[in-house]
């Protein structure tokens, strides 16, 4: 039999439950609430989530949650050790498998996002890499988690210039990718396109282009199930980047065109600037392509760093050197505070010479080099040698008379006739040659 004491034994202890329950409840949400106002108080009530919930419950309700906050704000208010120690706090659950696999990835890519600030705490920022995979590795069955965790730290690497921990996470990953043969495991090809995405990115930076030249091709001839577009873009723009230093343009326009397209199904802002390159690399190869006419490009029409560029095309196109130049050193335009697009303003602004010489020779058949580079504004060195250099690609038809400085053109007619009179020239010269050895030869 039960006493009724008892009975208020039990109803007491099941209501003071209830109490902390709802302590613990209330508390969460005040600190979810002041996060962003009052950060200190807001990790003063996660404390006071995850000390009552140890003491009281061995249900963990509210506690990890509370732990992933308290990293974050730890983090805010650059409490870096505290954060170190919440964090071990959240493993420990995740490593003896008290939340289920969905709550693990919110709460680690929650933080490691959180800390991806180029200008955090580098030194904080590795520990907290550090000890997450150590512990996936470990405790964790799921390679996923783990590979995406790698991959991050080497974006937050790529991001701080630790080209050296880069090294090694590239390493590391490619590694998890191979057979025991140590050749590449064509089931991950997914797993793949991301290594080799930020193995490129590294080669594009410390100018490794032998190794670039070597791993690019593997990324397009990769069996991926689905291309993330976020990936390719990035893989395709630096293979665009890869061929601009070959100045190889058509294919670099190629590969930016694809960027473009992979960064704009993603969403990704950086659409905007492979646009931009993909004008440049456009004017560089001479094409008659107006990459404005696409469906995907429209859309970027309105966008003042893109009109620009527009701008600058139809000023090439229209052989408008003036405007060119203005268009290209105005700075509210930003296209020489574009690193990547200073690198070759050099040759465009010689391909817009090329293109404005080529209609300023049209009417004549003779012209003085002086005449020319009064034209382009250029001194007389300058002008020849890009004269010579057309001539040799045969766009321009015609000789120098360097002695009395006079550009003599052909119609390309004329030159193709000349050309074959010289052939027919040499090889009468050569048959009377071989005639006279013939000849002495019998003689002797």
């Amino acid at each position: 039999e039960y006493s009724d004491e008892d009975g208020d034994e039990g109803s007491g202890s099941e209501q003071e439950e209830n109490e902390v329950e709802i302590e613990i409840e209330n508390a969460y949400y005040e600190g979810d609430d002041c996060k962003t106002s009052n950060p200190k108080k807001a990790a003063e009530l996660f404390e006071k989530v995850v000390t009552l919930e140890e003491s009281n419950s061995t249900e963990i309700k509210w506690r990890f949650k509370a732990l992933e906050r308290l990293v974050i704000l730890r983090f805010q208010l650059e409490n870096y050790d505290l954060m170190v120690t919440n964090h071990n706090q959240l493993l420990q659950y995740i490593s003896k498998s008290a939340v289920t696999r969905n709550e693990c990835t919110s709460a680690i890519n929650n933080i490691l996002e959180t800390i991806s600030n180029p200008n955090a705490d580098s030194i904080t920022q590795a520990k907290i890499y550090e000890i997450t995979l150590d512990m996936l590795k470990q405790n964790v069955n799921n390679e996923r988690l783990w590979f995406n965790t790698y991959v991050k730290y080497g974006k937050s690497c790529l991001n701080s210039k630790d080209y050296i921990s880069l090294n090694k996470v590239i390493k590391e990953l490619h590694k998890s990718c191979q057979l025991n043969d140590g050749s590449d495991d064509p089931t991950k090809g997914t797993y793949l396109l991301e290594v080799y995405s930020l193995e490129i990115q590294y080669c594009s930076i410390i100018n490794d282009s032998k190794r670039m030249k070597y791993i690019y091709p593997k990324t397009l001839n990769l069996n991926a199930a689905v291309a993330d577009p976020r990936i390719m873009g990035v893989i395709r723009e630096e293979g665009g980047k890869m061929y601009m230093r070959d100045k190889k343009w058509n294919d670099a326009y190629n590969e930016f065109y694809e960027s473009f397209r992979g960064y704009q199904e993603a969403g990704n802002p950086r659409a905007k600037d492979a646009l931009k390159y993909v004008v440049l690399a456009n004017m560089l190869a001479l094409s008659d392509i107006n990459p404005f006419a696409a469906r995907e490009a429209k859309v970027f029409q309105e966008n003042k760093e893109v009109m620009a560029m527009q701008n600058l095309r139809a000023s090439y196109e229209s052989n408008d050197l003036n405007t060119f130049e203005r268009i290209l050193t105005n700075t509210a335009n930003n296209i020489l505070s574009d690193e990547f697009i200073m690198l070759y303003v050099s040759d465009l602004r010689r391909r817009m010479r090329e293109q404005v010489l080529i209609n300023l020779l049209l009417p004549y058949q003779r012209v003085t080099l002086k005449f020319v580079a009064n034209e382009l504004k250029q001194d007389l060195k300058e002008i020849e040698s890009l004269l010579v250099d057309m001539i040799v690609d045969s766009r321009i038809h015609g000789k120098i008379d360097q002695i009395n400085g006079f550009l003599l053109l052909e119609s390309q007619e004329t030159s193709v006739k000349t050309k074959n009179y010289d052939a027919l020239d040499a090889w009468s010269s050569a048959l009377n040659n071989l005639s006279s050895n013939l000849s002495s030869k019998v003689t002797f």
